[in-house]
């Protein structure tokens, strides 16, 4: 069969394996991207087997500002019709600014910003050659505000919400859609699991699950919608944020994540 391929980054766990086996179920071919040693040939397999699709893996590391490039050359290699571009690679460091080391914030700045940026411009043009495409770009909550000991992360994710709108209104007319995804907590492993439970009640209320997240950014994504807000008190959230004046919201934001990694 002549697949349309999604291509998915940091596929191998959390959100990005989630959204790769919903679009496996919606009978889309995978180029799955990863770092080495996270399982992602078993990923592939099982996939491929359990939806009878086409399967690609890639095992590299994002950090690498080389890897968009190589992905774009192993896409033309084997002739794949790409018409999905997913950007869910991201890493979340906190701490005091002064405390993170050169290498968080190198890899906070190549995932979270660089490497988004990168694999939209390599495949813009793809894109463009298909009936219908779309582009979602994972952002956070946590890029509607900023985030005292979270501020890297925060600053990263609002640069992909504001970079996501930008490109959606010049590629408007076109046959691309651009969506933004902006969740809050998703319960993805253990680590989450923890830090959450340490962030009490509110946390836990608005926590949602990776299969049920992927579920809700995609239906939207086909759709054509711009800014993607999983669970209604996120959504109810954000409305509540930007009611507050922000000296206040700072304040309260300090409190909660300070001693949070």
């Amino acid at each position: 069969m002549n697949h349309t391929y999604a291509v998915v980054t940091g596929a191998s766990s959390g959100l990005g394996k989630a959204l790769a086996e919903e679009l496996g179920k919606r009978g889309y071919g995978l180029l799955l991207v990863a770092l080495p040693g996270t399982g992602l040939a078993d990923q592939a397999t099982i996939l491929s087997e359990k939806y009878n699709i086409p399967v690609q893996i890639i095992e590299a590391d994002l950090i690498n500002p080389e890897t968009p490039h190589e992905i774009q050359k192993y896409v033309s290699k084997l002739n794949l019709t790409v018409g999905i571009l997913i950007n869910n690679v991201g890493i979340g460091y906190g701490g005091e600014i002064g405390d993170y080391t050169d290498a968080a914030i190198r890899e906070s700045i190549m995932l979270n910003v660089s490497c988004t940026t990168l694999m939209i411009n390599k495949f813009i043009r793809e894109l463009k050659q298909r009936e219908k495409a779309y582009i979602l770009n994972i952002g956070s909550f946590g890029g509607f505000l900023p985030m005292p000991y979270k501020s890297i992360y925060s600053a990263t994710k609002s640069y992909i919400y504001y970079f996501s709108l930008a490109i959606r209104q010049e590629l408007r007319g076109t046959n691309v859609s651009v969506s933004v995804a902006m969740p809050g907590p998703i319960l993805t492993n253990n680590k989450v699991r923890e830090r959450v439970r340490t962030q009490g009640f509110i946390s836990k209320s608005n926590l949602i699950d990776a299969d049920k997240a992927a579920s809700y950014i995609l239906d939207r994504m086909f759709r054509r919608k711009g800014v993607i807000i999983p669970r209604w008190s996120i959504r109810a959230g954000y409305l509540i944020a930007s009611c507050i004046p922000y000296r206040i919201l700072l304040a309260v934001l300090g409190k909660l994540f300070k001693g949070v990694n």
